[in-house]
């Protein structure tokens, strides 16, 4: 297990490789490094980058803490490589923040170790075996120094499929499947600099297909769910939700009406993400952002607000800077420099947490 110390100087990380010449459209990562801070404010720096998915501590004491990450958005999900000093990381559901993100990760060590500890099991991170978590679950852990890959899979891109990926939460892919799932992600890591916008649409299929195959239910996992019903009511809310953003009459009734159930079905499906108006309100948020975000917008940002139901423009200004840390003016900046090169009108820390909501 890596300790940083004086008497064992480290290697310093080789560089990434840079992405082909001959390909001037191939997709453009999210990097980020420590080294672009000042020594003693590194692991800060580091934290505050992945705030919007993890919760990070320091393992033992490293004054020069060294870590960088390149993460690609494919359109439905996102890839990460990371190279990282060993730390300690939860969920942000461990840390009792409401609102995590909604989405499930699979991780594989590659070069480090680790462990997980969720409520009821405890996992030992080993390089080569990919392991599934769902963010909205609780569960913390500490790695090695070394690199790691992940992938972020949003839960609008596995709808139908939703309530297995969370019965198949906090758990490895030991078997064949997963140990096809860890070489994909290892060719991907290769590859992935090379792909081309168009490429995505047939990669997020083909990654969902693999993922499901390779946590194919079992009975275990299907009676350790236990809130199967639920989770099928969750989802056709979602759904409902989805489909009706712009309808102002979206409310409790209409959802009660839509979806045939009791009022205290629907507030117990969501009363662990601050309830359904919350979650309503979140959607079109998140909706407004992507609409804001793209380039060939031309609508005013108030037109936007009215199109997902926000009236007043002030109020609609407020809750979009609670969700996401920036205005909505900086989410315009943002979407408008990201085709040639990564937008920087917002803070750096910020940088994740805008490309794993627009996922």
């Amino acid at each position: 297990m890596y300790l940083a110390s004086k008497a064992r100087p480290r290697a310093p990380f080789p560089p990434f490789a840079p992405p082909p010449e001959e390909e001037p459209t191939s997709l453009q990562p999210l990097e980020f490094s420590t080294l672009e801070a000042a020594p003693g404010d590194r692991f800060d720096a580091w934290r505050a980058a992945f705030s919007p998915a993890f919760d990070l501590r320091p393992r033992g004491k490293n004054p020069s803490f060294r870590g960088r990450h390149r993460t690609w958005d494919l359109g439905g999900m996102a890839f990460q490589v990371i190279e990282t000093d060993s730390l300690c990381f939860s969920s942000l559901a461990e840390q009792a923040r409401k609102d995590p993100l909604d989405h499930w990760v699979v991780s594989l060590f590659v070069t480090c170790s680790g462990t997980t500890i969720g409520d009821k099991v405890i996992l030992e991170n080993v390089s080569g075996v990919p392991q599934l978590s769902a963010l909205v679950d609780p569960f913390h852990g500490e790695l090695t120094r070394g690199r790691l890959l992940l992938l972020y899979v949003p839960r609008d891109t596995c709808r139908e499929t939703a309530h297995l990926l969370d019965a198949a939460s906090l758990t490895l892919m030991r078997d064949g499947m997963g140990k096809i799932f860890a070489d994909f992600m290892l060719s991907l890591e290769d590859r992935v600099a090379q792909l081309q916008p168009k490429d995505l649409p047939d990669l997020v299929t083909a990654t969902r297909a693999l993922l499901m195959a390779a946590i194919a239910p079992s009975k275990d996992r299907l009676e350790t769910a236990g809130t199967m019903i639920n989770a099928a009511l969750r989802e056709r809310a979602r759904q409902c939700v989805q489909d009706n953003l712009h309808n102002p009459g979206l409310d409790v009734p209409f959802l009660l009406q839509s979806l045939g159930v009791s009022r205290s079905r629907l507030y117990r499906a969501f009363e662990e993400t601050d309830g359904i108006m919350r979650y309503i309100q979140k959607r079109r948020l998140l909706a407004a952002h992507v609409a804001l975000a793209d380039p060939s917008g031309s609508r005013r940002i108030f037109e936007v607000a009215e199109d997902f139901c926000f009236n007043d423009a002030a109020e609609f200004s407020r809750a979009f800077r609670r969700e996401f840390a920036y205005s909505p003016s900086d989410a315009r900046a943002l979407g408008h420099h990201m085709g040639a090169e990564q937008a920087n009108h917002a803070p750096r820390a910020q940088d994740l947490g805008a490309l794993l909501r627009r996922i």
